[in-house]
């Protein structure tokens, strides 16, 4: 599954839990993988670049 998110408590990367969230990671790797930009991928799903970086991140 793509997708993490920085815990600053725990100091690591955790996997994505909200089953939101997980659509959103899918959407972006679809995107991704059609050949969209970063850029072009959070203009399309609203969000910022460094959070479509976070839902496309696959290794800790």
């Amino acid at each position: 599954m793509n997708g993490k998110n920085w815990k600053s408590k725990k100091r690591q990367w955790d996997d994505l839990v909200k089953p939101e969230t997980k659509n959103k990671a899918a959407k972006a790797a679809f995107l991704k993988s059609k050949g969209k930009s970063v850029r072009e991928i959070a203009e399309e799903l609203e969000l910022s670049t460094s959070r479509v970086y976070e839902l496309l991140r696959t290794k800790s």
